[in-house]
């Protein structure tokens, strides 16, 4: 066996061991916040919600967090291809909370204002305590993740920005963000967003990764 394998297998078995009352008590209490984040958007917006990256990554965030608790409470562990199933999940949806708080305290606060978008409301789950809560969850809880991660967690932003891009320049939609909002802007305004967004998935991606491997050493 290479060197490399038995690396490889290490960082997979310390990722294995069986969660302690923290993290499950951390997943429970990210479900319950998802939950009040996603019920609050259907019930003011209906489907519509789902043109908000927010609403969308708290979203897939709830789900990761409730197959996490079911397959916990059903076998007792979460192990073996299961796990990296559910670690990649976890991280992508970790990743796109990231994003979510980035933009916010970057474009978004600047432009709304910080009490408004970090503490009106739902905003105070959807746009910081999650985002945060799951990192923690991420870096101390799931199995080790693989700098290959970033790649799934790219294109799941994309899978997001495509559309929106797309149906901003039909004209069937407007934003809901400022950067989205090509008809408004200039084509090299447009480009620069999509680097700076991808770019920024990357780095925060990247850094999620890095952190957890040196916390976990």
């Amino acid at each position: 066996m290479t060197n490399q394998t038995k690396r490889a297998r290490e960082l997979r078995d310390r990722g294995r061991s069986k969660p302690g009352a923290a993290i499950l008590i951390g997943h429970v209490l990210l479900l319950l916040f998802e939950l009040a984040v996603v019920v609050h958007g259907f019930a003011d917006e209906g489907l519509a919600t789902l043109r908000f990256y927010t609403t969308d990554s708290n979203l897939l965030c709830g789900i990761a967090s409730a197959l996490y608790l079911w397959t916990y409470f059903r076998g007792g562990n979460v192990k073996g291809s299961e796990a990296g199933r559910l670690s990649l999940l976890r991280f992508i949806a970790t990743s796109c909370l990231l994003v979510t708080f980035t933009v916010v305290l970057l474009v978004l606060g600047p432009e709304n204002g910080f009490a408004h978008e970090f503490l009106d409301g739902t905003r105070l789950f959807s746009h910081l305590l999650c985002p945060f809560l799951s990192l923690l969850l991420f870096l101390f809880g799931d199995e080790l993740a693989s700098f290959a991660y970033i790649f799934r967690a790219l294109f799941t932003t994309l899978l997001y920005a495509v559309p929106m891009i797309l149906l901003n320049a039909a004209g069937l939609v407007s934003g809901p963000y400022s950067f989205l909002k090509i008809r408004e802007q200039s084509a090299q305004a447009t480009v620069f967003w999509i680097v700076v967004i991808l770019g920024g998935n990357a780095v925060l991606a990247w850094g999620a990764v890095l952190l957890q491997r040196r916390i976990r050493h």
